[in-house]
């Protein structure tokens, strides 16, 4: 089966809307589809909102006026345990149950591992074969039904259970000793997958406004803002389920931290304590048709199949927010920098990098 793969630069290829389980589950309608698929994809999206609110400074000292910096870093979001599976229950599914017996079971996420577990659908029928409304106190005749083995998940194919992305930036010092951050990368990809980036973040000297700048040489504190907004978009150009297809990806972050610093020259230490969060959807969009095999109540097949058209199967989204705080040092060997930091927020994220700076 295909699977998900992560490109240095955060474009997340959903190669899986190419695979035949991906393609299953949509067959489960709106509803149910949204709710496995907003359980497998958590993580990956959480991670990437981590990620992107990352890297935006690597000391707490602000350019000179006209001073720049070209940063190159690279992050990981790493994913708790606990967040690698998720407890699928038939109780929170209208037309989706677990093949045999359980009732429950825990199913990997996009950053577990595999599983050969199988997931009927049971879509409830009336007499004239016309689908029983969920809610509805008619009792069904028979089924439309389809089975697809579970998703499986990418931690195997990965050095770490971590998000990767990777960024450049650019920092250019502005009068009054602030610092405007920015991060661009326009469409990308290839005809089939785009993705695109954009950055603004801000970093301001709190410490010039008090009498204290002049006693602690070696010390500075600066006030940071930021954003980041990205978007994917997968068209396939040959799908044999549908039609005008298409699952785009949004994410949304921002930050607002204070950055302390301590300058030895050689080597600065610096510290940043804010607040991290951000958005994320997913929407898979056309029409998509498939065919239903028919049973009776009792299992028993009636020997004809039918087909349906979803349309616009999938809209789910994502919120985060929390505290943020990160340690990290730089070594200086004048113009050229390299430097490593650590967040502690809900994904800890290790971040690192090389910086070309001129004051």
């Amino acid at each position: 089966m295909k699977r998900f793969f992560v490109t240095i630069f955060c474009l997340i290829t959903f190669s899986i809307s190419n695979a035949q389980n991906f393609e299953n589950i949509l067959a489960s309608g709106k509803e149910d589809a949204s709710i496995y698929l907003g359980n497998y994809m958590q993580p990956i999206f959480k991670g990437l909102v981590y990620n992107l609110n990352g890297g935006w400074y690597h000391s707490g000292k602000t350019h000179k006026k006209y001073g720049f910096d070209i940063t190159i870093n690279a992050n990981a979001s790493f994913v708790p345990q606990n967040e690698k599976n998720f407890l699928f229950n038939n109780l929170d599914y209208t037309v989706l149950e677990l093949d045999g017996t359980n009732t429950t079971t825990n199913l990997p996420t996009v950053m577990g591992q595999t599983s050969s577990q199988q997931i009927n659908v049971k879509v409830p029928i009336d007499a004239l074969g016309n689908i029983i409304p969920n809610g509805s106190i008619e009792i069904p005749v028979g089924f439309r039904v389809a089975s697809f083995e579970t998703l499986d998940g990418i931690e195997d194919e990965l050095p770490v259970s971590a998000v990767p992305t990777a960024m450049i930036q650019v920092g250019i010092g502005l009068p009054s000793k602030t610092d405007v951050k920015l991060r661009y990368i326009p469409n990308v990809g290839r005809e089939d997958v785009k993705f695109n980036l954009l950055g603004i973040g801000f970093q301001h000297n709190l410490l010039q406004h008090f009498s204290i700048a002049d006693k602690a040489p070696i010390f500075d504190l600066s006030i940071l803002a930021a954003y980041t907004t990205s978007t994917t978009t997968y068209t396939p150009k040959n799908s044999s389920i549908g039609i005008n297809q298409e699952t785009s990806i949004k994410i949304n972050a921002y930050t607002a931290q204070l950055v302390a610093n301590l300058d030895f020259k050689i080597v600065n230490f610096y510290a940043g304590l804010g607040y991290s969060a951000g958005n994320a959807s997913m929407q898979v969009k056309g029409d998509y048709t498939y065919t239903y095999n028919l049973e009776n109540t009792t299992g028993l097949p009636l020997g004809n199949s039918i087909t349906q058209t979803i349309h616009d199967p999938i809209n789910i989204s994502y919120n985060l927010h929390g505290a943020k705080a990160t340690v990290g040092a730089r070594l200086n060997l004048a113009w050229f920098k390299i430097f490593a930091d650590y967040s502690f927020q809900g994904y800890n994220t290790a971040n690192a990098g090389i910086a070309f700076s001129f004051r």
